[in-house]
């Protein structure tokens, strides 16, 4: 009985956790963009769709210094956010980047972007940086 509660629970968090995550539409994701007045959106929308596919609940890693990358930006933890509690250069928890909301990562990821650019994302050197996508028109 326990075994079958124990699995129980575990489907429930689960599912509730996936039912809050859901993938942006390039129009969805560009309009948050312009929202926070963006340019380059060619780079921005291809930056995101190859770290996360536009899905802002993504936590990738570990990479090879134990860091995990959140969000729809794949912001890394070691350099910008923290763990259970509000740290890094973006003084924002790793959490708080993988809902919904990306005007918090939205945030971080213009600290990141004065810094470095868009160097500091090894799927806009991959996959964006000599060939970027035509925009959708929405």
């Amino acid at each position: 009985m326990k075994c079958y509660l124990a699995i129980l629970l575990a489907i429930v968090v689960v599912t509730s956790h996936t039912s809050q995550a859901k993938p942006f539409t390039e129009c969805q994701f560009l309009a948050e963009l312009r929202k926070h007045h963006f340019k380059d959106l060619r780079n921005w929308l291809c930056l995101a769709k190859s770290e996360s596919s536009l899905r802002s609940h993504v936590v990738g890693g570990p990479n090879k210094d134990n860091s995990y990358d959140y969000g729809i930006f794949q912001i890394n933890s070691r350099y910008w956010c923290a763990k259970g509690e509000k740290g890094g250069d973006c003084n924002i928890r790793c959490e708080d980047l993988i809902n919904d909301n990306i005007g918090d990562d939205i945030k971080c990821v213009q600290k990141i972007y004065k810094r470095h650019g868009f160097k500091a994302w090894y799927g806009w050197q991959k996959k964006c940086q000599k060939t970027l996508p035509a925009l959708p028109k929405c």
